[in-house]
């Protein structure tokens, strides 16, 4: 199962049978069409402003494909997804854990720990083992309120992101974490594979069932997806960043595959085109999922963790986010 997206904003897609066709206009005024087989998709992402037919999109949701919509700059917009999450208990229950502090408290320290800890990991592997994040971890589980906890993975967060510059080498600078709109090409790249993750952690929510906006970590303000945000934390370091540094440490993405305007910067279309084929690599890459113990791809991982977040809620079973050692 794949990934269609689809990046240029005048493409329509459409129905054709049992499968989806792209049309996609050429520099000459010309159409260039594709054909994909619906079977062979797990999900739609549209960036830009691409057109979908109203056959085509009820033809996906049909087929329980979901179909999520990012600007050309990846910030996430909204997604259309098939209706048959309907989990009435697990929603009461999901929110029964909102209103209990200390349960809630609990998960919270288990969500930030595991991201502080995968940030350790990113740092280590990139030879920035002498750093505070080891201690941050420890400090989580002293905290005895839920503010105190933000308080500590925002202040392991900067520390994290202060050894961004050692890791990425002499042709890239790195002020530190800034966004809308991100001011640097570094910021971009982390702000697009951010965007990028939100979408798998948005279908694996809605699949496993869970109120996309109740969440535990961040507060349901503003109509944001806290649950959402919540499951994206412990994949961030081990997912979006490592797929960053991996593509600017390797010379995939290069310092002309970025667009300027008014201090803001967004990658160009031969760009997006890298990362995103950079980001399904990770996606699809496998690894032994520790609490399984079998091998399983990222993007299965994702699906996953919701289902084991959803047990914890409906069971009381211990909820474990995904730490890779």
């Amino acid at each position: 199962m794949s990934v269609l997206y689809v990046l240029q904003p005048e493409a329509v897609i459409s129905k054709t049978y049992e499968a989806f066709t792209v049309s996609e206009k050429k520099e000459d005024g010309s159409w260039k069409k594709r054909t994909v087989a619906a079977q062979t998709l797990e999900q739609i992402v549209l960036m830009g402003n691409p057109q979908l037919t109203g056959d085509a999109l009820v033809y996906a949701l049909e087929l329980g494909i979901p179909v999520h919509y990012l600007t050309i700059y990846g910030k996430y917009l909204g997604s259309a997804l098939p209706g048959y999450s309907r989990n009435a208990r697990l929603r009461l229950a999901q929110y029964e854990v909102y209103q209990d502090l200390q349960r809630r408290l609990s998960l919270v320290q288990a969500i930030v720990t595991a991201k502080i800890h995968n940030q350790y990991n990113v740092l280590y592997r990139h030879n920035q083992s002498e750093n505070p994040l080891k201690n941050r971890k420890k400090e989580v589980k002293q905290k005895q309120t839920i503010d105190e906890v933000r308080g500590m993975e925002g202040l392991a967060a900067r520390e994290y992101f202060s050894y961004w510059t050692q890791m990425l080498g002499k042709n890239w600078t790195f002020p530190g974490r800034n966004r809308r709109p991100p001011t640097d090409p570094v910021n971009s790249l982390l702000s697009f594979s951010y965007g990028l993750l939100r979408v798998q952690v948005t279908a694996a929510t809605h699949l496993a069932g869970l109120d996309p906006y109740i969440g535990y970590l961040h507060e349901p303000n503003r109509g944001q997806p806290s649950m959402v945000l919540d499951l994206m934390e412990e994949f961030r370091p081990i997912i979006s960043d490592n797929v960053v540094l991996s593509v600017l440490n390797k010379g995939e993405i290069k310092p002309n595959d970025f667009n300027e305007s008014l201090g803001a910067y967004t990658l160009s279309d031969a760009g997006r085109k890298i990362f995103l084929q950079a980001f399904e690599r990770k996606m699809n890459d496998q690894f032994k999922h520790p609490v399984f113990g079998y091998q399983c791809t990222y993007r299965r991982a994702i699906e996953l963790q919701a289902r084991l977040l959803s047990r914890h809620l409906q069971e009381g079973i211990v909820y474990k986010p995904l730490i890779l050692r």
